[in-house]
């Protein structure tokens, strides 16, 4: 029973976060997931528990990661003792950990590395519509205070896929 106190539920031993003593990383991420929309401060607590059990637990990484980003720890979300750096570290095959790294980086003004970090995030799936949308902003901005027309050129093709994703998701909804 989540969110139990110790010494309630007929006496089970829990812990302040509401999972048993000696819970599993996973068990601790799944508390975190169920967590996120009603209790995001508990959810960080529940990931930062996982993650103690399992330091190379990449989605807590990235989803503690991205409820300090909400909470406006933007360094700590990109960088901190758990985040989005530290979720690729864990497994850089993932296309989402690089969108929200670029997101991170973009959020603090790091223009060239939000660009690679969204172009490796397409490399792993070019399906996520707003990578190709944030790159095609930021090669626009750059290409024209560069005057690079290879760069607009690129934004351009980013922009038109962007589209299309987002055309066909509607026609599927």
């Amino acid at each position: 029973m989540l969110g139990a106190r110790s010494g309630e539920a007929g006496g089970t031993t829990r812990g302040h976060h509401g999972c048993r003593r000696g819970t599993s990383a996973t068990a601790w991420y799944d508390a975190g997931c169920r967590l996120e929309a009603s209790e995001p401060a508990r959810a960080i607590a529940a990931y930062q528990r996982a993650l103690a059990g399992r330091p190379d637990f990449a989605d807590a990484h990235n989803n503690l990661g991205r409820l300090l980003h909400d909470d406006g720890s933007v360094a700590g979300a990109e960088a901190g003792e758990a985040g989005y750096r530290l979720a690729i570290c864990a497994d850089a095959g993932v296309a989402l950990y690089w969108f929200n790294l670029g997101v991170a980086v973009e959020d603090q003004g790091r223009r060239a590395e939000a660009i690679a970090a969204y172009e490796r995030a397409l490399e792993l799936d070019a399906g996520i519509a707003d990578a190709h949308y944030n790159l095609a902003r930021l090669l626009e901005l750059t290409g024209r205070r560069i005057g690079d027309d290879a760069m607009l050129q690129s934004a351009v093709r980013h922009l038109l896929q962007y589209r299309a994703l987002t055309r066909r998701d509607a026609r599927a909804h």
